[in-house]
C-alpha cells in the first residue's frame, strides 16, 4: 500500500466530513487507507461519517490521549509505506497528495515532505518556519507583537517571510496539519515526542528527521487548505496549561544544558502561560465544549 493517511479527531467531525470527502476524491490514482483516531467521547457527527465511509478505520479512544499519542497509536497499525498526518479541517486539492507522493518516492533523501498551505480566504498560511529561538515566543504567529509590528525581524524570520513561499526549499520543519513522512523514516527518528499533547510534536519530528540525517522539504507545487479558526473563542484552560508544557519540555530537550538558562525559559514560559490565562477568561466560550 502506498499511503496511509492519518487524521485525529477531537469534536470536529463537520469538518472531518469535508477533509475525507476531498481525500477520496483526490487519492485516486494511488493504494492508500484512512485511519481516523477519534480522541472524543461522544462526537455527535461520527456515526454518519463511519456510515457514509466504511472503508476508514476508526480507532475509538475512551479519553482525550493529545495529538502526538495519537498520531503514534495510528501509526503502529498503518499498512502504508508513506505516513500523512492530516489535520481534520484541512482539504486537499487535486493532485496534491500525488504528487507528494510521487516526489517522496523520487527523492529517498527527503524523510519529511510538506506542501503550500492556504488560509480560508486563499492567502498563504506560513507552514514553513525556521527552529523556534527564545524570542519565538514573543514574535510566533499568533502574538501581538507580530500582529502589531509584522515585519519585525524576529517574526520574519521565524515564519520565513523573506522567502516567497513559491519554490522548493529545504527547511527547518513543517507544520502537522498536513505532514508527510516514508514510514520507515517516520520510525527511526522515534514516531512523535508523546511528552506533546498538542503543538511542538511537529517541530521535535522534524528536528529529528534532520539529526538522522534526512531533510525537510517544501513543495508549494502541491497545495491545500487549512481552514484553521480566527475566532476570539474562549480555549479550554487545560489545552493553554499543556501547550506551555510542551514550550518547556521542547527548550528543555534541545536548549536546556545552561541551567540558568533553562530557569529563565521556563519563567518567561510561564509568565507567558499566565498572561494567556488572564486574556483568555475574557473570551466567549465555545459551544461545543
Amino acid at each position: 500500500m502506498n499511503l496511509s493517511c492519518i487524521i485525529v479527531n477531537y469534536y470536529s467531525s463537520a469538518s472531518l466530513k469535508n477533509c475525507l470527502e476531498s481525500v477520496y476524491q483526490t487519492l485516486r490514482k494511488i493504494s492508500f487507507e484512512v485511519i481516523i483516531v477519534d480522541n472524543s467521547q461522544n462526537d455527535p457527527g461520527m456515526t454518519s461519517l463511519k456510515e457514509s465511509y466504511p472503508q476508514a478505520r476508526v480507532i475509538q479512544n475512551a479519553t482525550n490521549i493529545g495529538f502526538a499519542r495519537a498520531n503514534n497509536q495510528a501509526a503502529l497499525s498503518a499498512q502504508g509505506k508513506t505516513l500523512l498526518f492530516l489535520n481534520p479541517d484541512t482539504i486537499l486539492a487535486d493532485q496534491a497528495i500525488v504528487e507528494m507522493v510521487a516526489h517522496l518516492e523520487s527523492n529517498p533523501d527527503i524523510g519529511a515532505l510538506g506542501p503550500k498551505v492556504l488560509n480560508t480566504d486563499g492567502s498563504l498560511q506560513y507552514s514553513c518556519r525556521r527552529f523556534p529561538t527564545l524570542m519565538t515566543g514573543f514574535f510566533n504567529r499568533y502574538s501581538l507583537l507580530s500582529r502589531w509590528f509584522p515585519s519585525n525581524r524576529f517574526t520574519v524570520q521565524y515564519l520565513m517571510k523573506d522567502y516567497n513561499h513559491d519554490e522548493n526549499r529545504e527547511v527547518d520543519w513543517l507544520s502537522g496539519c498536513c505532514l508527510m513522512v516514508p514510514r520507515a523514516i517516520f520510525e527511526k527518528a522515534g514516531g512523535f515526542d508523546e511528552h506533546y499533547f498538542l503543538f511542538n510534536e511537529d517541530i521535535d519530528l522534524c528536528r529529528a528527521i534532520s539529526q538522522n540525517g534526512y531533510k525537510v522539504m517544501y513543495l508549494p507545487h502541491a497545495k491545500i487548505t487549512h481552514h484553521v479558526s480566527t475566532s476570539n473563542s474562549k480555549v479550554p484552560a487545560r489545552i493553554i496549561i499543556k501547550r506551555h508544557r510542551g514550550m518547556k519540555h521542547y527548550f528543555g530537550k534541545h536548549h536546556g544544558k545552561n541551567p540558568f538558562t533553562k530557569i529563565a525559559v521556563n519563567v518567561a514560559i510561564t509568565l507567558r502561560c499566565l498572561s494567556q490565562l488572564a486574556c483568555n477568561m475574557f473570551k466567549e466560550t465555545r459551544g461545543h465544549r
